[in-house]
């Protein structure tokens, strides 16, 4: 016996892309700032992660489009808006110009 033709088609919802913390590491120094939309919370933790060692800055942005600063502890209660991930300054000091000599 034939059974009957279906043009039913099941489709997975769509998961989040994560990116790999080193990944978007290096997307961030290759650019010097990386914007995040305030949904994609997989990347945001990785950026979470990557500012609890040291690699990156992270920005939230106001609703008046100004950037805050983050300090580590701050990201997790901040994911609801958008952010900017930026390379931190070779010294450390925010605005200092880093090794090669470019703005961070």
């Amino acid at each position: 016996m034939l059974e009957p033709e279906t043009n039913v088609v099941a489709f997975k919802p769509r998961a989040a892309v994560a990116h790999h913390p080193r990944s978007l590491m290096e997307r961030v120094y290759a650019s010097g700032s990386l914007s995040l939309r305030a949904d994609d919370r997989a990347t945001k933790a990785a950026a979470v992660m990557l500012q609890a060692l040291g690699l990156l800055l992270i920005e939230e942005i106001m609703a008046d489009g100004t950037p805050r600063r983050l300090q580590r502890g701050e990201a997790k209660g901040a994911m609801d808006r958008p952010w900017r991930l930026l390379k931190p300054a070779f010294s450390g000091m925010p605005g200092v110009p880093d090794g090669g000599g470019l703005p961070a």
